[in-house]
């Protein structure tokens, strides 16, 4: 097992110390295992996120070609948030 040394501040070392039924390698390690299974859940996300955002580039990019340039998404989006919420288009 590899050996880690933490530069930590005295006031730290010392509520440590008040614990000392607690096992701080083992806490340590936990930590470290947490923050190594978090940032590979952020990989995995900004992953997501790019394939995501290519796809939504291409839908865009065929859209605006199927429309000869003149489709806005923004429009599009704006238009179905006033006709799915607005209580004026419900009957």
């Amino acid at each position: 097992m590899a050996i880690v040394n933490v530069r930590i501040p005295d006031d730290l070392k010392t509520r440590m110390s008040s614990l000392p039924e607690l096992n701080w390698s083992e806490i340590v390690r936990e930590a470290i295992e947490n923050k190594i299974a978090s940032e590979r859940r952020k990989a995995k996300d900004r992953e997501k996120i790019r394939a995501a955002s290519k796809t939504q580039d291409r839908i865009a990019e065929t859209l605006s070609r199927r429309y000869s340039g003149n489709w806005k998404g923004t429009e599009v989006i704006r238009y179905w948030r006033e006709h799915r919420y607005s209580s004026s288009t419900r009957q």
